[in-house]
């Protein structure tokens, strides 16, 4: 069969990474098995001669693995955040992706950071929309804050009547601090167009969006921009850093082409987990894992043991659209 686009990606990243450990010393022997499809198979003789297994992507296809490895190999989840329901079964899993609810957490936390005396806080629902984890996230987050806010429901079709309900809550002399707990597009886009209205009325404004909201493509990048959209996020590429400029170079030369998400990710889980096993050793090398936070290119990890003995990572980058229509991660 054909090996999906993506995983070629990732493997180009690891590749890279490999590369980049040989020229400092470190000796590192990697195996690839491509899982193309539900009938294919593990290489039982690799398996069992790994210090650690990165991937599969998909939770069905790690659950094969985990029935399959030897107990206790390390298996790390990097791409698939739905993969975190297996944590709670498995004591030598990692789980890469950070979850929606730490992301949605933070973003209150930052929320509050922010918040000066005669600001407001404000959470925005959509009416009659059906009930996703997210406004209960958002909620328990603000009732276990500092902050006093109000929440303000309604739907697209109700038109104007939104802007002059909006104004009502308002303050005038501080900071309007509005978090969105919805990850519809067509609502969140309703949303953002209001807030943009209320700026023309010289209301300040500042949004507290879901991560979601950068591949929303009907939404106005202006419209972000003019409201100072923070956000919480996963993954967060930086051009403007010079180890991402240097990785950019050496994956052109390599691979005459441009990496996408799925490379970087390659190339900072292969990176990061060969090099905690290379300074810390075979049989202490998670042990530093817990609570230590690493930047790499795409990613920040920060890992945390979980009851079942696992690994999940909350690590999380910051990004502002700031006025001057440029992407600032905060840190």
């Amino acid at each position: 069969g054909e090996p999906h686009r993506n995983n070629m990606d990732f493997y180009c990243g690891a590749l890279l990474a490999v590369y980049d450990m040989a020229n400092e010393g470190i000796d590192c022997n990697l195996n690839v098995c491509d899982i193309m499809n539900a009938d294919s198979g593990f290489d039982m003789e690799s398996l069992t001669k790994s210090d650690m297994i990165i991937g599969p992507v998909s939770t069905a296809d790690l659950t094969r693995m985990f029935n399959a490895a030897p107990a206790g190999t390390t298996v790390v989840s990097p791409l698939d955040p739905r993969a975190e329901k297996l944590i709670t079964e498995h004591s030598s899993m990692i789980q890469i992706p950070t979850p929606h609810q730490v992301q949605s957490r933070d973003l209150i936390k930052w929320m509050e950071e922010d918040f000066t005396e005669g600001d407001r806080a404000v959470m925005i629902t959509e009416k009659g929309a059906r009930q996703t984890g997210i406004v209960n996230i958002m909620k328990e987050a603000l009732d276990s804050s500092s902050l006093a806010y109000q929440t303000f429901s309604y739907s697209i079709l109700e038109g104007r009547d939104v802007t002059e309900a909006l104004t009502g809550l308002m303050s005038e002399e501080g900071k309007n601090r509005i978090v969105i707990a919805s990850e519809s597009e067509a609502f969140v886009n309703d949303v953002v167009r209001n807030l943009n209205l209320l700026i023309y009325n010289n209301l300040d404004i500042v949004l507290y969006a879901p991560s979601k909201i950068r591949g929303f493509d009907t939404i106005e990048v202006e419209n972000l921009h003019k409201t100072s959209t923070h956000v919480s996020l996963a993954y967060y590429v930086d051009y403007e850093s010079p180890l991402v400029k240097e990785f950019l170079l050496k994956y052109r030369a390599l691979f005459n082409t441009e990496p996408n998400q799925f490379a970087f990710q390659g190339y900072d889980v292969t990176r990061y987990f060969a090099d905690q096993y290379t300074k810390a050793g075979k049989n202490y090398w998670k042990e530093g894992l817990d609570g230590n936070e690493t930047e790499m290119l795409q990613s920040t990890f920060m890992l945390r043991r979980q009851p079942s003995g696992g690994h999940l990572n909350n690590g999380i980058r910051r990004i502002v659209y700031d006025n001057g229509y440029s992407i600032k991660r905060v840190k």
